[in-house]
């Protein structure tokens, strides 16, 4: 009985500081490993349009901002023939939302090697072959990929000009 409430007790314990960290990272200049993070703060602006996001195509993990909003997120990016996308799977993580934002108002700054894009984000509509160009280049890209039952979307990334 009394080994079932020290591991009661260290389940609580564990709850309080992940939960600490969550609500503490809001906090910070980017996300912060898988927890959301506040605004990106940091980096250099990105004034000249890109027009090849090559240098992007091995990157792992970039850091998004939706531009109406004060948090940031990981998430990974894709380069197809110079042209950037932002994938995300509806399914995983579950509680996501920010695709749902995005579409409705796709200004948003990338975060991409320490520098900052202003970028706009438009649902890529199904174009014929990019959805297996673009698996095949999340495979290579990196490896197994999560599930995605509850379906993809994925976003084209364009550079626009940086507000005020």
């Amino acid at each position: 009985m009394r080994v079932l409430r020290w591991i009661a007790l260290a389940l609580v314990a564990l709850a309080c500081l992940l939960a600490a960290v969550a609500i503490g990272v809001r906090f910070a200049d980017g996300p912060v490993a898988m927890f959301p993070g506040g605004s990106l703060r940091s980096g250099a602006w990105v004034e000249e349009p890109v027009t090849d996001w090559g240098f992007a195509r091995d990157v792992a993990e970039i850091e998004l901002q939706l531009e109406g909003e004060d948090t940031s997120r990981t998430t990974w990016i894709l380069v197809k023939d110079g042209q950037a996308y932002v994938p995300c799977s509806l399914g995983f993580p579950p509680g996501k939302r920010w695709h749902l934002a995005a579409s409705e108002d796709g200004r948003a700054i990338l975060r991409i090697a320490g520098r900052r894009y202003p970028v706009l984000l438009t649902r890529a509509e199904t174009e014929p072959g990019l959805a297996d160009a673009l698996l095949a280049e999340a495979s290579r890209k990196y490896g197994d990929l999560p599930p995605s039952e509850a379906g993809v979307w994925v976003f084209r990334v364009s550079s626009r000009p940086r507000a005020g």
